[in-house]
């Protein structure tokens, strides 16, 4: 997901570190996290990768962290029954079968290379999505630790993510002592696939002041 994103923004492969979601809790994270996020980290987090690092933010010494289409909050009930089909057509179809039957029109320079891309990434996460969807139903909402950490958090949004809306963003980032939002006009939930360049040079805005 991150990798063009990163490549925009120079930051070498040996300075990457992936956490691969893997855990059916938040709280499994934190000593993984807690080791990784040194202080002067930057930590990028995209939908559940997020997630996760939100509801451990105010506990990781980083320079600055850049949140990617993040839902705060607990999730919805109502949400339930979809998320149990997509794991159950995730187990029947593959996982990029799954998402395609579900995968909104893309935006950005070339929608049908970000949907190749996010289908690519579908199938290749399709192992854990057991754990995926255990992690989105039980997750408690991070609005908590977001509110209590040092740490810069940027909210970068697409204005048409309709499954993390701009709104959310904009109200999450009021409740965050050094939060902010930074709108991606014209993009969508994959924002970082869609228009990952632009993506980087809003970062790299955030990172220079940082």
């Amino acid at each position: 997901m991150f990798d063009q994103f990163l490549d925009a923004l120079n930051v070498p492969v040996a300075a990457r570190h992936v956490v691969r979601l893997c855990h059916p809790n938040v709280e499994d994270y934190a000593q993984e996290l807690a080791r990784m996020v040194t202080p002067g980290a930057v930590v990028c987090g995209f939908s559940l990768g997020a997630i996760v690092a939100a509801h451990l933010a105010n506990r990781l010494p980083a320079s600055q962290m850049l949140f990617f289409g993040l839902h705060p909050h607990a999730d919805d009930p109502a949400k339930r029954d979809g998320r149990q089909a997509l794991a159950q057509d995730v187990a029947r179809l593959g996982g990029a079968a799954a998402i395609a039957l579900r995968l909104p029109p893309l935006a950005g320079p070339d929608p049908i290379a970000a949907r190749a891309l996010v289908l690519n990434m579908a199938d290749a996460s399709a192992q854990d999505i057991e754990t995926h969807t255990s992690l989105a139903l039980n997750r408690p909402g991070a609005l908590k630790a977001l509110a209590r950490t040092q740490s810069p958090v940027a909210f970068l949004t697409g204005t048409d993510d309709t499954q993390a809306p701009l709104s959310i963003a904009q109200d999450v980032a009021q409740a965050t002592p050094q939060g902010r939002v930074v709108p991606l006009k014209g993009l969508g939930h994959y924002a970082l696939v869609e228009n990952p360049a632009l993506c980087a040079k809003a970062a790299a805005t955030l990172l220079e002041k940082a």
